[in-house]
């Protein structure tokens, strides 16, 4: 919401500029943009409208342009936390090296941007030293830039200042649980769910803090309590996903995913564990899409391309498949996910001796892999090494214990119609191995 717009602002002029922190609260920046500008234009000097069209450029990711309205604002209003904090996040995010931008003339660098967020910074606490809300927001832009001690500083003292606020709690528990101090954490987070019992927020972060230490049962609590108060919260369905999808209950870790995606379309991670899990459910078309997302957004992220490559090997188009794989080895030629896909798509192809150098590629990244150690199973068969073939067989039993039924070594090796009589032969042959010993 605006600051109190002044006494001699036209109506029109505070009405857009109400309407645009009203589109604001609706995440439409394009159009709050355009209320502010209509703003500005009647009245050049008014400071919430600079503010609010510096808001609504930051979230467009326009920064060098909000940082410029920001200035501005801090300028009409010299008086305003809000803005001089404002202004100092945005400085600091244009102080990231992914931020910072190229060919400035004024030959603006990282280390200006810095010293500008921390003076703004500086300048909102001596006009609000006794702002909790304000402490507590610079403990999370110092937590996500990586600056743990000084988080830790400002959410100690926003909490200090508002013990009774159940949010500054869970923001100290955070910082806390940055700096490893795990069980201060949770002591934070219970804090918290005693001041504010309907707060899933809470519960949220104790949710993650117990999964992060393999407690699985209080992690899955915490998060369906979160859940069960705050049926809007986005994290809580994809981090009940990640255990749900552990247990292998992936009917209902898809339908936890899809509501988390559906609740925030920029959450990239929800968007490819439910592609992983489309895939295997043989729905590749729309796991493409939702893969062609993510790497529109981290081009670099090989397991999006891997799990981009899986699709196209499932519908059958090899060339696709093995043009990825080749991306990704050209990327990082030590790493298991190229060599993955291309020891399938050779397999397929019935080039063993192919496939079986893949595998072990593969294998040397990642020795863990049930899906190449079958592969190299089956492959080894294939070229008469009965022996070693069924060594590997055993191996793939210890990392996949249901590995001798047809669907589970179908799904390991992406079994086509055309793939099937081969392993079905394979494991008709080979499944007494895994049978227990006859007791005397």
């Amino acid at each position: 919401m605006p600051a109190g717009l002044p006494a001699q602002v036209s109506a029109q002029a505070q009405e857009l500029v109400l309407q645009g922190f009203e589109r604001m609260g609706t995440h439409d920046a394009v159009a709050a943009e355009k209320s502010f500008r209509q703003a500005i234009e009647l009245q050049p000097e008014l400071e919430p409208a600079h503010r609010g069209l510096g808001l609504s450029l930051r979230e467009q990711g326009r920064l060098p342009e909000a940082l410029r309205e920001l200035q501005t604002a801090t300028k009409l209003d010299p008086a305003d936390a809000d803005a001089h904090f404002t202004l100092g996040s945005t400085a600091w995010t244009l102080s990231l090296p992914a931020n910072t931008p190229s060919g400035n003339r004024r030959g603006t660098t990282a280390a200006d941007y810095q010293n500008l967020a921390s003076a703004e910074f500086g300048r909102a606490l001596a006009l609000s030293p006794k702002d909790p809300m304000l402490r507590m927001s610079l403990a999370v832009l110092y937590l996500d830039s990586g600056r743990t001690r000084e988080a830790v500083q400002e959410a100690e003292e926003a909490t200090r200042i508002a013990p009774d606020n159940a949010e500054t709690h869970v923001t100290l528990g955070r910082c806390y649980f940055a700096s490893g101090e795990e069980e201060k954490a949770a002591g934070e987070y219970d804090s918290a769910v005693k001041l504010d019992s309907h707060d899933g927020g809470a519960y949220l972060a104790l949710g993650q803090l117990r999964m992060f230490q393999r407690r699985t049962t209080q992690a899955e609590e915490a998060l369906r309590n979160a859940l069960k108060l705050s049926p809007n919260l986005g994290p809580a369905y994809a981090a009940l996903a990640q255990i749900l999808m552990a247990q292998e209950k992936n009917a209902e870790a898809r339908s936890l995913l899809e509501k988390a995606v559906g609740l925030n379309a920029q959450d990239w991670q929800s968007q490819y564990e439910l592609a992983v899990l489309l895939n295997q459910a043989g729905e590749s078309a729309r796991a493409t899409k939702l893969l062609e997302n993510v790497l529109r957004v981290n081009p670099e992220f090989p397991g999006a391309r891997e799990q981009l490559a899986d699709g196209f090997l499932r519908r059958g188009d090899i060339t696709a498949a093995t043009a990825e794989a080749d991306k990704m080895i050209a990327a990082d030629p030590q790493g298991a996910e190229g060599h993955r896909i291309l020891a399938l798509a050779l397999w397929k192809q019935r080039d063993y001796d192919g496939s079986l150098a893949e595998c072990a590629m593969a294998l040397n990244a990642d020795e863990n892999s049930a899906a190449m150690t079958a592969l190299q199973s089956i492959a080894l068969w294939q070229t008469g090494r009965k022996k070693d073939a069924q060594k590997a067989f055993k191996d793939a039993a210890k990392l996949e214990p249901k590995i001798a039924t047809g669907d589970v070594f179908c799904r390991l090796l992406l079994c086509d119609e055309h793939d099937i009589g081969l392993a079905g032969d394979f494991l008709r042959r080979n499944r007494w191995l895994l049978l227990p010993p006859l007791q005397p």
